[in-house]
């Protein structure tokens, strides 16, 4: 994680050194999901499968650094609430750092790239005995980022983006080393460009 900090911020500082860099705000909402595997006696009722969708929320700061007039670098820092659902629910808090490559298509700007994420803090509720917890939980997350963004102006455009975690959230256990939880996450949201 501190190398993937490190590298960011100094592809950030070069690039403000050298372009127009725009920084912004974003905010939106979405659908989660996780594929999971838990055996029952390691934590009954979290089950195998995809397990149903939950309200997803963010907000964040961006830095869009310009590499050409169609090329850009898109540095985020968000604060996500994720869920997950099994018969008792769960929240993350989750820091996240994007860093996504963007093209643009008339205003169009499909987007690909890597995600990392820290977890600081994790809130059980509904049918508590039965919810993850901080115990089993890891503290960092990482995955692949997709996403399509529209420019109606230089200052304010709509999103889609989609994280597809990869990281197994699960502390391990060596009763079940085959269990495993990851997000997957789709949000939808607006943001606006200060500069």
């Amino acid at each position: 994680m501190k190398k993937i900090i490190t590298i960011i911020a100094l592809i950030a500082f070069t690039a403000t050194a050298t372009a127009q860099v725009k920084f912004g705000a974003r905010l939106g909402g979405g659908l989660g999901s996780v594929s999971k595997n838990i055996h029952a006696d390691r934590y009954e009722g979290q089950g195998t499968g995809e397990h149903g969708y939950f309200s997803t929320y963010y907000g964040g700061f961006t830095m869009e650094v310009p590499a050409s007039e169609k090329w850009f670098l898109d540095i985020e820092l968000n604060y996500i609430f994720l869920g997950v659902v099994g018969e008792g629910s769960t929240i993350l808090h989750n820091v996240n750092v994007p860093l996504a490559i963007k093209y643009d298509i008339s205003g169009f700007r499909p987007k690909v790239g890597l995600y990392a994420s820290y977890i600081p803090a994790v809130t059980s509720y509904e049918n508590e005995q039965h919810s993850l917890t901080k115990n089993d939980l890891k503290k960092f997350d990482y995955g692949a980022t997709f996403g399509l963004e529209y420019n109606f102006t230089e200052k304010f455009y709509i999103e889609a983006n989609f994280n597809l975690g990869l990281a197994n959230l699960l502390k391990e256990d060596s009763r079940h080393r085959s269990d495993y939880l990851r997000n997957r996450t789709l949000f939808l949201g607006v943001g606006y460009r200060f500069n």
